[in-house]
This record gives structure tokens, C-alpha cells and sequence, in this order.
């Protein structure tokens, strides 16, 4: 066996990827289609791990891989990335028959590597075979990276028309939702770019940087995995609040206007929930009202007594404390009560609840249940 750190720590990486597809696949929490869909992807590259790594410490030949256990899940994984991202943007769509056709290329490929395989089993032409085999290899490798590059860029140009589809206040809720995925989709790429040049290098010349993509690759889809699983948590925790916020009109406090400004961006901001956008800025609120910012800001400074930020904030605050004071979102992480409420990050969050309440949101819950509980 010829262990050492880089093989140690693909090994560690494929263990995990086993692991966390098993705890999806039997968790309740987690089951739906993109979150299934998410474990498959992670399940499937870890066995594309698996099969280089048993080469690469020397369990089994490289003949023996290509002519025996060999199957091309680089194609199946790069499929099922794709399918997790059609999923990503629209969670509630139905899978359609017509999907199936991207799995084409796996299933080319698997014809073909099975097709060499018998091939050798029945002792065919050696030389024919050797032809075979350097044009299959080198085909997988290349194909697959561009398969892959493919599905990366076809990805990207949906979100970014997605993302630019939004129109306010529908869909304020969604912002910055693919953030995340994006930065995924980016590491994938330059680790393509990687692999492609690693490729062409091993293609004539025998190279050990392997290691490189393997690693590399590892480290970005095992962390694309948990992130996936963390953000589904919060998305579904997000639309359990949302749903008791449309069921009860939970609507904050606020100030009676003192002129029509201050009446209209209450209408605006309270009335239809605008403060929950937490793109919002004082700009497009005066465009919206038709004033201009300087005179919107010293109307709200001199009628509400405090400056736009903080009032928009309040609003937040507000919101966030009826839902942190509400037993059935007793045990809702802070991001998705905070993300809910309006602001673009648990840290902002943080920052305005402490300003305004004077103490953070955790603590400010921890109160509130031993107020309950005495």
C-alpha cells in the first residue's frame, strides 16, 4: 500500500461525502428533491474518489481499474450538479422526462468503458486494445471537462437571468439567495481550468499535480454539500416564518405621520413590507415616493427623530422580536429569523438588534423564555 498525506486526506474527504449522503438520504428533515439530489452528487463523486484512490495506493492496478471496476460517475456527477441546480432555482418544480437526456453522457460513457471491458475479457487484439484505451482515457478526461465546464457556465447565465427577472417587492425575499452557489460555481470553474491544463500536461508528460484537482475538488463540493444542507435548514425555516407572518399580519409598530411624506413611506414601507427588502435604500425609496433623498432624509430626521437607517432598522427589529418571542420558532436558528425580518446577513442583524434593543438577539431570546418559564 502506498499511503501518504495527499491520499490520507482524499480518503478522510470520500468518508465523509459517504457519510453525509447517507444521513440526507435517511433524514426526514432533508428529504426533497434538490436535498436527495445534493447527497447523489456528493455520493457520486466520492465513488469517482474511491476507484483513483484504490489505484493511486496501489490496491489495484491501473489495467485492473480500466478493464474491471472502472465506471465514468465523473459524467453521472457532473449530471446530477446540474439537475441540483435547476432544483436551486426553482425548488418547487417537477422532474421532466426530458431530463433524462442528461444523462446521455454518462451513459455513453459507460457503454463504451463496458464495451472495453469485455473486450479484454475475450483476450481481442492487444494492440487494438492499447489504440482503445489511450482513446478512451483521454476522451473520458477531456470530454468530462468540458461537460463540466458547460454545465457551469449554463448554470450561471439561468441565475444571472433569474436574478435579473426579480422585481420588487415580490421577490426582496430571494436576494442573494444564489450567492453562495455562485462562489461554488466559480471555485469549479478555475479547478476546470486546473484540471484541464493538468490534463494536457499529464497527456505528455507524466505529471503528480493530480493531486492538485483531487484536493481541490474535494474541499470545494464537500463544502458545497454542508452549505447546501445549512441553507436548505434556513429556507424552509424562512418560509415557515413567512407563512405565520402572512397568517397572523404580523405588522411592526410605528409612528404616526406628522406630513404626507411620512404618511406615504409608512404606507410604503409598513403597509406593503417594504422594509423587509433588505436591498432597500434610502435612493430608491425617494424615486419611489418622487422626492428628492436630501429632502426625504431631513423629513424623516425632523417628523421621526431618528435617521433613515435606524427607522428601517426599527422595523427589522421589531418584526425580529415577534418571531424570537414566539414559541414556535423557539428553536430557529438567528439567521433565518433575522434574514426574515429584512437584514442581508445574521452579522448585520446582530449589529442593529444590539444598537436598538441593547442587548443581541440570542440573548434578548434567552430573556424572554426565562421571563416565560418564572
Amino acid at each position: 500500500m502506498n499511503f501518504n498525506i495527499f491520499n490520507s486526506i482524499i480518503l478522510a474527504g470520500i468518508i465523509q461525502g459517504l457519510v453525509f449522503g447517507a444521513v440526507v438520504a435517511c433524514s426526514k428533515k432533508y428529504r426533497s428533491p434538490s436535498t436527495l439530489i445534493l447527497a447523489a452528487f456528493i455520493v457520486s463523486f466520492s465513488f469517482d474518489n474511491f476507484q483513483y484512490f484504490l489505484e493511486d495506493i496501489s490496491a489495484i492496478s491501473e489495467a485492473q481499474l480500466m478493464t474491471l471496476y472502472f465506471i465514468p460517475f465523473q459524467f453521472f456527477s457532473g449530471t446530477l450538479f446540474l439537475l441540483y441546480g435547476l432544483y436551486l432555482l426553482e425548488p418547487g418544480r417537477k422532474f421532466k422526462r426530458i431530463w433524462l437526456w442528461f444523462f446521455a453522457p454518462f451513459a455513453l460513457a459507460l457503454i463504451i468503458s463496458s464495451v472495453f471491458k469485455i473486450l479484454y475479457a475475450v483476450d481481442y487484439d492487444e494492440e487494438s486494445l492499447e489504440i482503445f484505451y489511450g482513446y478512451m482515457e483521454g476522451g473520458f478526461e477531456f470530454v468530462s471537462i468540458a461537460f463540466d465546464m458547460s454545465v457551469l457556465v449554463y448554470l450561471y447565465a439561468k441565475i444571472r437571468r433569474s436574478e435579473k427577472r426579480q422585481t420588487l417587492p415580490n421577490d426582496f425575499h430571494s436576494a442573494d439567495r444564489f450567492r453562495w452557489f455562485k462562489i461554488v460555481m466559480l471555485s469549479l470553474f478555475v479547478l476546470s481550468v486546473v484540471w484541464l491544463a493538468v490534463t494536457i500536461e499529464d497527456y505528455f508528460y507524466y505529471t503528480q499535480n493530480w493531486y492538485i484537482i483531487y484536493i481541490g475538488m474535494a474541499v470545494t463540493v464537500y463544502w458545497m454539500g454542508h452549505v447546501g444542507i445549512y441553507k436548505f435548514g434556513i429556507e424552509q425555516e424562512r418560509k415557515k416564518i413567512r407563512h405565520y407572518s402572512i397568517e397572523n399580519r404580523i405588522r411592526p409598530e410605528h409612528g404616526k405621520g406628522k406630513n404626507e411624506h411620512i404618511a406615504a413611506l409608512e404606507q410604503l414601507l409598513v403597509a406593503e413590507k417594504r422594509f423587509l427588502d433588505p436591498t432597500l435604500t434610502l435612493d430608491k425609496i425617494a424615486e419611489e415616493l418622487k422626492i428628492s433623498k436630501s429632502h426625504l432624509s431631513r423629513t424623516i430626521n425632523a417628523e421621526l427623530g431618528m435617521g433613515f437607517p435606524d427607522y428601517l432598522n426599527s422595523l427589522r427589529v421589531e418584526t425580529a422580536k415577534s418571531y424570537l418571542t414566539n414559541p414556535e420558532f423557539a428553536h430557529y436558528t438567528l439567521v433565518a429569523i433575522g434574514l426574515e425580518a429584512g437584514f442581508n446577513s445574521k452579522t448585520t442583524f446582530n449589529a442593529a438588534f444590539k444598537k436598538l434593543a441593547s442587548v443581541t438577539p440570542s440573548e434578548y431570546r434567552k430573556n424572554q423564555q426565562i421571563g416565560t418559564t418564572s
